[in-house]
């Protein structure tokens, strides 16, 4: 079974997230912490009245960081508020240098899903950051099942120019990662790390070629640009969650379609099934 906490969550728009995860997959237990009346039904989750609202952020965070639930996910509060609440001292939830924002995306021109990296947290990472920035994101491909997943270091060209930022990012990354259980290439143009046709009309050679399975971008401004232009104009599926944590903590705005707050909960769902794959194995 897998459990999933979540702050605020007594709301009529998270009910319907519910409903629709809990038809996909019966092995999944919602805990609902809030101060609100309760608007399920029985049986549709587990409710845990609170004071407060920062008694149900408290309440739901401690649930996550003591291992009693698998997935924290964010309902009707700020994200500041959470987040807030899951970097204080007393939890032991960050587990990694940096907490990044992971976006799971599918789109019907390309067979092969993708993820994205930074495009809701980082402002302007340092080189420090984005390779941990990077590591998150491997670390999630590897629970998804990837290996050795092809990660592309994203720049405007694929060319090294020292006059742009990004471009030196993109190489001194690519040697930094070269430890890492990846296939890194950098710096890469969009179209080259998604595009095999691009690659073709351009005659590019690399490790990376239009079958990149992460997009790291060197700022949230690109990122941000990249992930609504998909939302917008590339019938995107798309779902994030925050990395660099103990659970995978499920972060949607309210502006969200149901259908996006469902793929971010699947996305962190697949996370805890692959890591128990991997505890088996071990």
């Amino acid at each position: 079974m897998i459990k999933i906490a979540v702050a605020c969550g007594a709301r009529e728009e998270i009910l319907h997230v519910v409903r629709a995860a809990k038809a996909e997959n019966n092995e999944i237990e919602f805990h609902v912490f809030d101060d609100k009346e309760n608007c399920a039904e029985d049986g549709v989750w587990i409710y845990h009245p609170c004071e407060n609202e920062a008694d149900a952020v408290t309440q739901a965070v401690t649930w996550a960081d003591n291992g009693q639930a698998d997935i924290l996910m964010k309902g009707n509060v700020k994200t500041h508020t959470l987040l807030k609440e899951v970097l204080k001292k007393d939890y032991h939830l960050k587990t990694q240098a940096v907490l990044s924002h992971v976006t799971f995306v599918k789109i019907p021109k390309r067979n092969q899903p993708f993820l994205l990296t930074d495009a809701g947290m980082n402002l302007q990472p340092t080189e420090d950051q984005l390779f941990e920035i990077a590591r998150n994101a491997i670390h999630i491909a590897h629970l998804l099942g990837l290996d050795k997943p092809k990660v592309a270091l994203i720049s405007s060209a694929e060319n090294i120019n020292p006059k742009m930022i990004s471009s030196v990012l993109a190489v001194n990354l690519k040697e930094r990662l070269q430890e890492e259980d990846a296939i890194v290439e950098g710096p890469l143009s969009f179209d080259l790390a998604l595009s095999p046709k691009s690659v073709e009309r351009k005659g590019y050679q690399g490790k990376v070629m239009g079958d990149a399975d992460i997009i790291v971008v060197p700022t949230i401004d690109v990122g941000n640009v990249i992930y609504k232009s998909l939302l917008l104009f590339g019938d995107a599926e798309l779902g994030g969650v925050i990395a660099g944590t103990k659970v995978p903590i499920v972060i949607t705005s309210r502006s969200d379609s149901s259908s996006s707050k469902l793929q971010a909960l699947t996305f962190a769902i697949q996370q805890v099934i692959g890591g128990r794959s991997d505890d088996n194995v071990k």
